[in-house]
């Protein structure tokens, strides 16, 4: 009687949940740091330095962490070029 012998797929596939921000600022708008850096991380850094807005603005204190974080990456390009990298995903979105 022939023996058959199953080999292990050469291919794995490993499946994982983030939870990233949601909203005007997630990923894809900020040039998916969010998920590279978790928004409860910077949440909780804001939190500990005393640090997070009083009010709601236009530009969270979130949103100036990862935008910070995103001038250190490309510190080649001013400012503008910088918001625009990580905006590019509002294009044909209303602005509230």
């Amino acid at each position: 009687m022939p023996r058959h012998f199953v080999l292990p797929s050469a291919l794995t596939a490993i499946t994982r949940t983030i939870t990233v921000a949601a909203g005007r600022f997630a990923p894809g708008h900020l040039g998916e740091l969010t998920a590279v850096v978790p928004f409860e991380l910077v949440d909780a850094v804001l939190a500990e330095t005393r640090t997070v807005q009083q009010r709601l603005r236009d530009l969270p204190s979130r949103v100036g962490v990862y935008f910070l974080l995103a001038m250190c990456l490309f510190p080649e390009v001013g400012y503008r070029l910088v918001w625009d990298k990580l905006t590019a995903g509002l294009s044909g979105m209303p602005v509230v």
